[in-house]
């Protein structure tokens, strides 16, 4: 995804999917805007795909509108989400700083020079620079090219211990719960059953071979 035309056809494609969530969210172009902390002229045109929002302006804009990040690659509708209450300037510049950090590690350990990278995505390497340096918000098809030449995908810069990723895990872990048994569902829910589910998560921490000592053990005691 190096080339100008494929960048171009996945900026489109991205606006469209955020056209549709900002739509079943019953958002006004306005009202959108505002939740990220841009104007409606820049969110229109994300929405056409003249321009890329980044990945922290994303993460921001699926926690407002109630929409898990992975559904912007496969869009369908979701609950409404609480609302951020942090500053956003504060919220997206350190977002950015951190991709900046994570996406500086993973060339490093790719052993490849800023230059090579740029070669690869089809980039400048001023502008692999900036990112890298956070100087920049990171548009998603760029990041999406640049995870792929340093053999990454875009899910690894994703939220994962801010607001936003604690309740897109929240929204996994629920999705998960309702896919289990009415029977099973109804023994997680219920509190006089806690000490079997910590006894239970407390063995999913030792090993195989703990586990199989531990077995081995209940039989002796059980003949």
């Amino acid at each position: 995804m190096g080339d100008r035309q494929s960048l171009s056809l996945r900026a489109k494609m991205l606006g469209a999917t955020m056209r549709m969530a900002r739509k079943a969210a019953k958002k006004s172009l306005k009202e959108a805007a505002a939740l990220i902390g841009t104007t409606p002229g820049m969110l229109a045109a994300y929405e056409t795909g003249r321009r890329s929002i980044s990945l922290p302006e994303l993460e921001l804009y699926a926690y407002h509108l109630g929409i898990p990040l992975r559904q912007f690659w496969n869009f369908e509708e979701a609950e409404q989400a609480p609302i951020v209450g942090e500053d956003l300037p504060v919220v997206l510049g350190l977002r950015n700083r951190m991709i900046a950090a994570v996406l500086h590690g993973h060339r490093t350990d790719a052993g490849l020079s800023a230059r090579q990278l740029a070669e690869a995505t089809g980039l400048t390497t001023s502008k692999i620079n900036a990112y890298e340096r956070g100087d920049r918000p990171i548009p998603i098809p760029h990041l999406e090219s640049i995870a792929g030449a340093l053999g990454h995908d875009v899910q690894d810069y994703v939220d994962r211990q801010g607001p936003v990723g604690d309740w897109d895990a929240s929204q996994r872990a629920l999705k998960a719960f309702l896919r289990m048994t009415p029977k099973l569902r109804e023994f997680i829910a219920d509190p006089e059953n806690r000490p079997y589910l910590e006894l239970a998560r407390r063995m999913s921490d030792l090993s195989m071979e703990k586990l199989r000592g531990l077995g081995e053990g209940l039989i002796d005691i059980t003949e």
